[in-house]
């Protein structure tokens, strides 16, 4: 399309693509009540925790509890969601939809802060393989610093060869848009599946998104110009 505005839209994976952050925080939930941190439900590790890396949750438990997580319990994790993702995760309505649609018009890659397994996985199973090329798909794995951190969207956009001006990122946490904005790149804050939307709407207008969007059809029609 003439006058597209992007070269590059880079989209987070789980809570925006794919409806997987109850899961993730299940998970999360059962390895810290595993330790005797029994106030961390499902529901409080989503709002505390929603976009943020393991290596993130490990240090603020630690400031918060003087609680240490054990590494094993972090990576039992990985096998258990991968078991637990069929039927378990649920399609986002227009997602596919936009993501096809950004892809007639530019270059388009995932940026995650989750574990490249589950990550692939949550692509494959939601038909989303289609579009993605398999090398465009990038985890915290890939940088010394996962989100809220630049890196990876910068590491995206230098492997993608396209400047961070030239960038749209597609967020649905507070903690990966502070990474996409310090990137230096325009962030669509997503509440589409928010379990909070009132609270994560205001926790993304508070790190200065560019706009926020309850659905990805009205999310197109502000780039279909």
């Amino acid at each position: 399309m003439a006058g597209f505005p992007y070269d590059l839209v880079i989209f987070d994976c789980d809570g925006t693509l794919v409806d997987s952050e109850y899961l993730h925080n299940k998970l999360n939930s059962d390895v810290l009540i595993s330790l005797g941190l029994d106030d961390y439900t499902t529901e409080k590790c989503i709002a505390d925790f929603a976009g943020s890396s393991w290596v993130d949750i490990k240090k603020e438990i630690m400031v918060r509890h003087q609680v240490d997580v054990p590494q094993a319990l972090i990576d039992a994790r990985i096998p258990k969601t991968l078991t637990m993702m069929d039927g378990n995760i649920n399609i986002i309505e227009s997602a596919l939809d936009f993501v096809q649609f950004t892809h007639e018009h530019c270059k388009i890659a995932v940026g995650s802060n989750g574990e490249p397994p589950t990550v692939l996985k949550s692509l494959q199973l939601q038909g989303f393989m289609d579009y993605f090329d398999s090398a465009h798909i990038y985890t915290k794995e890939d940088v010394k610093n996962g989100k809220p951190a630049p890196d990876l969207y910068l590491h995206v956009a230098d492997q993608m060869e396209v400047a961070p001006s030239r960038c749209l990122v597609i967020e649905d946490s507070h903690t990966g848009a502070k990474a996409g904005i310090a990137a230096g790149m325009d962030v669509y804050g997503f509440v589409g599946v928010s379990h909070d939307v009132s609270g994560q709407t205001k926790k993304l207008q508070d790190v200065g998104v560019n706009d926020i969007f309850s659905d990805f059809i009205h999310m197109r029609a502000q780039l279909d110009i």
